[in-house]
């Protein structure tokens, strides 16, 4: 299914998304929820980020072509990226003045479904509930040269998902194309991640309870593209749809 977050001139609701139009529930998909029988048209509302989440995480160094000729880390990688960074469809990415390189990363998100703890790694998919695209978007010179990554990985804006969560797929080898001003800047496929979903949730339920609708970014490959004023930047994931967002 594909479960949308929208806004129409009254209010903020979501949906279940078929063909060109959305299904309006009541609730969260997370939750308990009802079809209202309300019926929208995907072109007159407005999509928001399909999923508030109480915490994101993003994986560092997941991707062999993203290492650079470094070597592999030997458990996962994860860091924290803030929930106010989240936008959604067609919203701008603010590009921070003293900042002069903000690079578009195209990634794969994972929303989880319920609380998870000291989960193993055999059980760890039954608490995931689905995916969705994403974008960490790095300010690098602040990544190099700051202590931690907090502004350059969480800044307003850097943390662009969408357009929906897609929950029966499997997320084991879809490509991952990243576009600005449709020129291909990346492409991948996850089944190249050194750490897996089910071992990423798994290791991070051993020290943080997740709780559902928590993010997170599973990593990036190759060297993402750098984004300037007046671009639009795509993050298209097989069996999920295409994210896009221009910069201002």
């Amino acid at each position: 299914m594909k479960f949308a977050r929208f806004q129409t001139n009254e209010k903020i609701a979501y949906g279940i998304v078929e063909g060109d139009s959305i299904r309006e529930i009541s609730g969260s998909p997370l939750f308990d929820y009802s079809e209202t029988g309300a019926i929208h048209l995907l072109s007159a509302v407005r999509l928001r980020a399909p999923v508030e989440p109480p915490k994101m995480f993003a994986m560092a160094l997941n991707y062999g072509s993203h290492l650079h000729g470094s070597s592999p880390p030997s458990r996962p990688e994860p860091f924290f990226k803030t929930h106010t960074s989240v936008i959604g469809p067609d919203e701008a990415i603010v590009l921070p003045s003293d900042s002069e390189k903000v690079d578009a990363e195209s990634e794969l998100v994972v929303v989880i479904g319920r609380k998870a703890k000291n989960v193993p790694e055999s059980e760890a998919m039954g608490y995931m509930f689905g995916y969705t695209c994403g974008n960490d978007v790095s300010a690098r010179d602040w990544q190099s040269s700051d202590t931690s990554w907090w502004r350059a990985k969480s800044s307003d804006t850097f943390s662009p998902i969408g357009p929906w969560i897609v929950t029966d797929i499997d997320a084991g080898s879809l490509d991952i194309r990243g576009r600005i001003n449709g020129k291909e800047v990346q492409a991948c496929n996850t089944s190249e991640m050194i750490f897996g979903i089910a071992a990423t949730i798994s290791d991070l339920s051993r020290y943080i309870t997740l709780e559902a609708g928590d993010c997170i970014f599973t990593g990036t490959s190759g060297s993402a593209g750098q984004m300037h004023a007046g671009d639009v930047v795509e993050i298209e994931i097989e069996g999920i749809g295409v994210l896009s967002n221009p910069v201002e």
